[in-house]
């Protein structure tokens, strides 16, 4: 079974906050909140990845669930979207320009969202960073109060940055995205995919930006 970890045990920042890692091929899944609880990214949902056993044990039943949250439509972020929506009724946020893969199977539990569209959580707002290149509709989170960025396949730890071969990738468009997150004051790096970055998120942002401008 995936782990869970609190994340609240690591920064002040991050209390009510808790990573649902994934097992193999599988998103990490974050947990906001528990009342009115806040899924960012969902994982694949397989038999590895159930995702229920783990929000009950975190306290999060069907009725908590208030909205998830999916960076973007690749199956390894999004299918637990379903497991979820067989027991609860939670709005599922997507960006407006991945909602091609995905819309018809979420039906009225759709919301599209854009750049700049403020999404509110149990414990605080983040805003919708649109950045494209991995998908066409990759977006990340962000919270400038706290300096929370969750970050989906966009940037990770370490310089590394997502792939940009698949169906709607782009090296140009996820160069501008690393760009444009670099202007970010972010301490906490909450990636898809890894481990979270607690402290001096920037560095590792900065170091992908270098990395993609050198070698790609």
């Amino acid at each position: 079974m995936p782990s869970v970890i609190d994340l609240g045990a690591y920064s002040e920042a991050l209390q009510g906050v808790s990573l649902i890692a994934g097992e193999g091929l599988c998103s990490n899944i974050y947990v906001i909140g528990r009342d009115k609880a806040t899924i960012i990214d969902t994982g694949v949902g397989n038999r590895a990845n159930p995702v229920w056993p783990q929000l009950e044990g975190l306290g999060v039943t069907p009725r908590s669930i208030d909205k998830v949250v999916i960076t973007h439509a690749h199956h390894d972020h999004a299918m637990g979207t379903f497991l979820i929506l067989e027991r609860a009724r939670p709005k599922a946020y997507v960006h407006e320009r991945d909602t091609t893969y995905i819309a018809t199977r979420l039906g009225d539990a759709l919301v599209k969202v854009n750049e700049g569209d403020v999404i509110e959580t149990e414990l605080w707002p983040l805003e919708v960073i649109w950045t494209p290149g991995h998908t066409e509709g990759g977006m990340c989170l962000y919270n400038p109060e706290h300096k929370i960025l969750f970050s989906g396949d966009t940037v990770f730890p370490d310089g590394y940055y997502g792939r940009y071969d698949g169906e709607s990738g782009s090296f140009t468009a996820i160069v501008e995205s690393l760009r444009k997150l670099d202007g970010l004051d972010v301490e906490a790096l909450l990636p898809g995919h890894g481990s979270p970055v607690i402290t001096g998120g920037n560095e590792h942002i900065d170091m992908a930006l270098r990395n993609a401008t050198r070698w790609g």
